[in-house]
Formats: structure tokens, sequence, C-alpha cells
């Protein structure tokens, strides 16, 4: 299930969608109620409208009547300013070294599920260097069958200003359902991973994480917020840097992490790491965001809140970063269900202001 209503659930206003012509399009209205999630911004001519499908052909024009057959040869073909329609279904694909063209601040790339469809992607994506790219309600899920797993199955490899919204990641078979990276010195610059699900992953001795952030040189500019992230094995949800490097300038905002070894595990020397009004709890960790070692510059834990746990950060954390206006609850947080992605609801009001959520 998908944390957020979003464009997948937008009202279809083509007049009719049989008998469509080559040169008929769909158009996406306004969402019906507010969203935490901006919805993408939709060209309306059928000209910069793409499509694939499961049922399609790599060879046909990727047209509504004709759409393409993998994400791997359509997301190769679409250009700024156009817009990549997946259709519901289940497609069996392992994407990796794929040349995607760059979008513009006015013409963006954009790739959504069909509106009312639940596409879902059964195999990994590597996705190098997007710049100006929006993708919404595009599910990715581990391949069971397949012998050689990647060692994430999402990968976003430095980039500008790309959004991934409204999707669910799930059951990776390597080291992370989705990592984030740099590549260079300058890249990412700018990022925001939003309104999402991630969960399940394999158990030990394998190690991974729900979400990695990786080494990133200089100021990221990036955003995660309003994800829900949970794990009920003996691995940890979110690992913020490594012994190879760590994120600068980098704000994790509004997410629900519960669950697993530890909520939030940081690591290397990172700059700039601003962690606000989030809930993190449900860990058998003695705390519930861990600072490996180091002392960072310019990084804060602010108004977040531990549920279910005795304490948010160690002592000896608190001295190295900026952190204050945390709370912790040693209760439990009344979750509605912990084992799925629209669960973590809570009607106590001491919860009210944090979280994926939230108001």
């Amino acid at each position: 299930m998908r944390l957020l209503a979003s464009v997948a659930a937008l009202v279809l206003l083509a007049t009719t969608l049989l008998g469509c012509s080559d040169d008929e399009g769909v158009t996406v209205g306004a969402s019906r109620s507010p969203s935490p999630t901006p919805t993408p911004s939709v060209p309306t001519k059928p000209s910069l409208q793409r499509y694939v499908s499961p049922t399609g052909k790599d060879s046909n024009p990727g047209t509504l009547d004709k759409p393409w057959r993998t994400l791997a040869w359509a997301l190769h073909k679409i250009y700024f300013g156009q817009v990549l329609f997946v259709r519901g279904g289940t497609y069996h694909e392992h994407i990796n070294r794929l040349r995607i063209h760059p979008g513009t601040a006015t013409a963006p790339i954009t790739v959504l599920a069909y509106p009312g469809e639940n596409p879902v992607l059964e195999g990994s994506v590597s996705l190098n260097r997007p710049v100006y790219w929006v993708i919404d309600n595009l599910d990715v899920t581990g391949d069971p069958s397949s012998r050689n797993h990647p060692s994430f199955m999402v990968k976003m490899l430095g980039g500008r200003s790309w959004t991934w919204q409204n999707s669910e990641f799930t059951d990776t078979r390597g080291q992370a359902n989705v990592m984030i990276t740099g590549w260079g010195v300058d890249e990412p610059a700018g990022f925001t991973f939003t309104g999402n699900c991630l969960h399940g992953l394999p158990s030990q001795p394998m190690g991974s994480s729900n979400l990695f952030l990786g080494a990133m040189r200089s100021g990221a500019h990036g955003i995660v917020s309003r994800n829900v992230v949970f794990n009920h094995d003996n691995q940890p949800n979110v690992q913020i840097g490594s012994g190879a490097g760590a994120p600068n300038d980098v704000k994790v905002l509004h997410n629900t992490i519960y669950g697993g070894s530890l909520g939030i595990d940081v690591r290397g020397r990172q700059h700039q790491l601003k962690i606000n009004q989030n809930i993190v709890g449900g860990s058998n960790a003695p705390a519930m965001i861990r600072f490996y070692r180091g002392k960072p510059r310019g990084t804060s834990v602010t108004n977040n809140v531990a549920v279910n746990a005795t304490q948010l950060l160690r002592p000896e954390a608190r001295n190295n970063v900026h952190a204050y206006g945390n709370l912790v609850l040693t209760g439990d947080p009344e979750f509605v269900n912990t084992n799925r992605c629209g669960g973590f609801r809570s009607d106590l009001d001491a919860m009210i202001p944090y979280g994926a959520l939230t108001p």
C-alpha cells in the first residue's frame, strides 16, 4: 500500500479512453484533498505524453494505444518536458547503466503511475545523475527469483533537483532498499525523497538498512521527509554515512521510523545534518539515534520524539551535536498497525506535531 494518495488517485479527465487515437492523451486534474506531497505538474499536450505497459512492445511509439514494454527502454526514451505514464502491473527488470536525458527547471521529466493503477518494478533500478526528474507512485520490490542481487535495490547517484515520492520500497535482497549517494564533488545538488514507505529487509547475517544516505562531498541540499520506515528484523532502519564518507547539508524531517535494531545510525563525519520532528522508536537499542564517532559540524537533533524507548540520544552524543526540544515517551505510541505503511497513526495528542502523518 502507498503512504499517501498521489497522482495515481487523481481524476482522469480524458473525454474517453475507449477508441482513443494515438494523438490523444491523458489529462490529470488537481487532487480533491490536500496532500503533504505536492502533485507534479503534468503536461497536457499529447505530444509530450508517453506510455509504458507490461503488455506493450519496445518497438511501439510509446503512445496510449501502442505503449512501450519495458521501463528501461521508456526511461531512456523520454526527454525534457515529457511525462511517462506507467500502466499498472509488474515489470520484471534490473535497470542499470542506463543513459537518461536531463530535464530542466521549466520542463522537468515526470514519471508517474497511470491514474488509478498500481505499477510495480520487481527487480532493481540505478539512476545516474538525474536532473530535474520527478518520479511519483512507482513501487519497487525485490526479485526473489534473481540469482545475482544488486547491493542496493534502488540507487540514486548524484543528480540535481530530482524527486522520488509516494512510492513503496520493500524486500531488498541486498544492503538497502534505497541508497542515495553523491557523484564527484558537487552532486547531488538538490533532491527530495518524500511520502514513501520503506520496509522488509533480509535476515542477518546480511547487514542491511531500509534507507542509506552515502557520501556527499558538497552541500547536497537534500530533503528526506514524511516517509514511513519500519522493520521487524534485527537490522537498522536508516543509515546516514559510513567509513567511506557522509552526507553534507541534508534535512531529515517529519519521518516515522519504527522497529528494527536501531532507528537512525549516523556514521562518518557529516556536516549540516538536520534531524527534526521525527518519530523514532520501537527499537531494542539503548538509544534510538546513534552517532558512531567524530564531532560533526553544524549537525542538530531537535524537536523529535522517541517512542517506546528510554532515550533518544546517548549522553555523549548530546555533547557533540545541537540537541534540544526532544521528547521521550516510554510507553506504547498506540499506532493502529505497525505491520503496514498506513498503520502508523496515533490518537495521542503528544504525537500530533511529529512524524510522517502529521497534519
